[in-house]
């Protein structure tokens, strides 16, 4: 193999891995203000969320029912990942951003899953 090809196939290599590397998704913009429902077997629950974010640390509040409840996760690419703590219990939120809306579930306790979608509520005024 001639030094030029040898040159340009490890030009190629390196651009091949920079690109891999940087293929991770940067965490879409969650900040702001959510309402939330929760689908439960007697009737929905709604919830008010609210949300900062720092690069892929997102921190808030769920304001519900139950009060204030503290809510801290990640987000990666367009995948919310959090909990929210209510006292000794945990709920899992799993949901996927689109623009002003996400949806996913909330896990409840051991297995107990439920659907859960959040909206931007001034998403509905534009």
């Amino acid at each position: 193999m001639k030094k030029s090809q040898m040159r340009n196939l490890s030009l190629i290599s390196t651009t091949l891995l920079c690109s891999l590397a940087a293929s991770g998704q940067a965490p879409v913009n969650v900040a702001g203000k959510w309402n939330v429902t929760v689908r439960m077997p007697g009737g929905s629950v709604n919830e008010q969320w609210s949300i900062q974010q720092n690069g892929t640390s997102v921190a808030g509040t769920a304001k519900g029912e139950r009060g204030e409840l503290p809510v801290s996760g990640t987000i990666e690419g367009a995948f919310l990942r959090v909990s929210v703590k209510d006292g000794s219990k945990e709920y899992k939120v799993r949901a996927t951003v689109d623009g002003n809306q996400m949806d996913g579930s909330i896990t409840l306790g051991v297995g107990e899953a439920r659907l859960w979608f959040a909206k931007r509520p001034d998403a509905a005024k534009k």
